[in-house]
């Protein structure tokens, strides 16, 4: 599937004098966005997927500047590369010790030269391209493989700060920005959902986040034969969130614990001095009754018997006259949500049986079409929310997929 990635690098050198950079734009290995082979890098550097040229911006963009503004802004442009990025299979990272990368020559602006010189031990580069990704597994580790980078005139390798360095470079760079984001809880929650869509969800596969915290997020994966729930670490900054760690597959569990009553009522007497509640005497009493008290007692019984015999008899009819109308009401219900997503365009066979089930009934226990149909075309609305209806999907060379728009009102007016 296609995606936008980001990953981080680091500034290998800076001449303030000159404004010359060394850049080194990715390594081999797990990343934040995913895991990286040296075979995939060389064939980057190969298809010139960062060219000469390629703009590094201060920060990258937010969710909403790269709808509103995809191409950057120029008060914010820092630097180009000066060459391709090329693979360098030799190069050993002095840190970890693994070995090649991929690195390009860059000329800094005069705007930002002196602050990025002086930090640039502190801070650290980050791509952003068109990708291919699937979910695999490498070096022992399950979770996102990027399997092929796209050339794009819109691809960059931008300015970023680093995790855990302190406050003052996340101040320095802010202030140069000239943009401070506060994000709020909807603002995170939609750039957890954006991220988890951008990674997982394809043509046919709905994705959508079911929780989160401020360690993980938990989400639904839905195709034409199966479901999966699960669960993946991220990290956010401002609201651009990565996605990192393994994907865990996991299903969720809801506890109903029983409210235990008192074992003793207030009234009841207290044992006696001495004696615990297992060594009380049992109280045995004797009843004198009557013969003829005796009969009415046995024709009362006979009575009663046959009383819930009857009962027990409408109750028989009851229940089948219950899964009458559950049958009638399962029929209407599935043949609102056929009519409707058929009008829509739309297959989800799990989402529909769903609704098919889990329908709304009036106090009589008969089906409610109109809020029925409410819910779905709710539901119909968040699915083409969720699958890019009405914007963009794919980047770099992704073919794109016209989608349709359908109002609630279209599909209550369809049905």
């Amino acid at each position: 599937m296609a995606k936008l990635i980001h990953e981080a690098g680091k500034l290998t050198s800076a001449d303030a004098a000159t404004g010359s950079l060394m850049i080194t734009l990715i390594t081999p290995g797990w990343g934040s966005s995913g895991y990286y082979s040296a075979e995939m890098l060389e064939q980057a550097a190969a298809d010139r997927v960062f060219a000469k040229g390629t703009q590094m911006h201060i920060d990258h963009l937010s969710i909403t500047e790269r709808r509103e503004k995809p191409a950057g802004s120029l008060l914010t442009l820092a630097s180009v590369l000066t060459e391709d990025a090329v693979w360098e299979p030799d190069y050993v990272d002095e840190e970890t010790g693994d070995p090649g990368r991929l690195a390009a020559p860059a000329l800094l602006g005069s705007r930002y030269r002196d602050v990025i010189t002086e930090f640039k031990d502190y801070i650290g580069t980050s791509i952003s391209a068109g990708a291919d990704v699937t979910i695999g597994e490498a070096e022992g580790r399950k979770g996102t493989i990027v399997e092929k980078l796209y050339a794009d005139p819109l691809n960059r390798v931008d300015f970023v700060t680093v995790a855990g360095r302190g406050g003052k470079v996340d101040k320095v760079l802010e202030s140069i920005a000239g943009r401070v984001v506060e994000a709020t809880a909807n603002d995170v929650r939609e750039a957890i959902s954006t991220a988890v869509r951008d990674a997982y969800q394809d043509d046919g596969v709905w994705v959508w986040v079911l929780d989160y915290d401020d360690a993980n997020v938990w989400f639904a994966q839905e195709g034409s034969s199966e479901a999966k729930t699960w669960q993946q670490a991220y990290t956010i900054n401002e609201v651009t969130v990565e996605l990192t760690g393994d994907l865990i597959e996991v299903r969720r569990v809801t506890n109903y614990v029983p409210i235990t009553p008192a074992t003793e009522s207030k009234d009841s007497p207290s044992a006696p001095a001495g004696v615990t509640e297992n060594e009380k005497e049992p109280i045995v009493a004797t009843i004198q009754i009557e013969e003829s008290v005796h009969a009415d007692l046995i024709a009362k019984s006979s009575r009663t018997t046959a009383l819930e015999a009857e009962v027990s008899t409408a109750n028989d009819r009851a229940t089948a006259a219950e899964a009458g109308l559950t049958e009638a009401n399962d029929a209407a219900a599935a043949a609102v949500v056929e009519a409707a997503f058929s009008t829509a365009g739309i297959t989800a066979p799990k989402t529909a049986a769903r609704l098919s089930k889990g329908y709304p009934v009036k106090e009589n226990g008969v089906l409610n079409t109109e809020a029925l149909a409410a819910d779905v075309a709710e539901s119909i609305a968040e699915l083409q929310v969720a699958n890019g209806a009405g914007t963009v999907r794919g980047v770099g060379h992704t073919d794109a997929t016209e989608s349709k728009t359908i109002s609630d009102d279209d599909v209550v007016n369809a049905l």
